[in-house]
């Protein structure tokens, strides 16, 4: 997110988060700078079996300390799917 609230900031970026482990490939510009790419990483992460994980999700508000206007970060990795056992 960009210059939101904090509050406003921590919604979206949560929703966002969400929609990102769930491999949902719908984000808006509105949801992530490069959403569009980022949509095609999901596509291209669900064809290859790939579970994401979130490493961590912050905003400037909660580095830089001015909460009116806040920026929002994300870091993902990404693995391969474990493979079902057959016990």
């Amino acid at each position: 997110s960009h210059f939101l609230s904090y509050g406003a900031a921590r919604d979206i970026d949560d929703a966002t988060c969400r929609q990102i482990l769930a491999l949902d490939g719908t984000l808006l510009p509105e949801q992530a700078c490069g959403a569009y790419p980022v949509n095609g990483l999901l596509l291209a992460a669900r064809r290859g079996g790939l579970e994401p994980e979130l490493l961590d999700l912050c905003n400037s508000g909660d580095t830089a300390g001015d909460r009116n206007r806040v920026v929002g970060y994300a870091a993902f990795a990404f693995h391969p799917s474990e493979p079902a056992s057959h016990a």
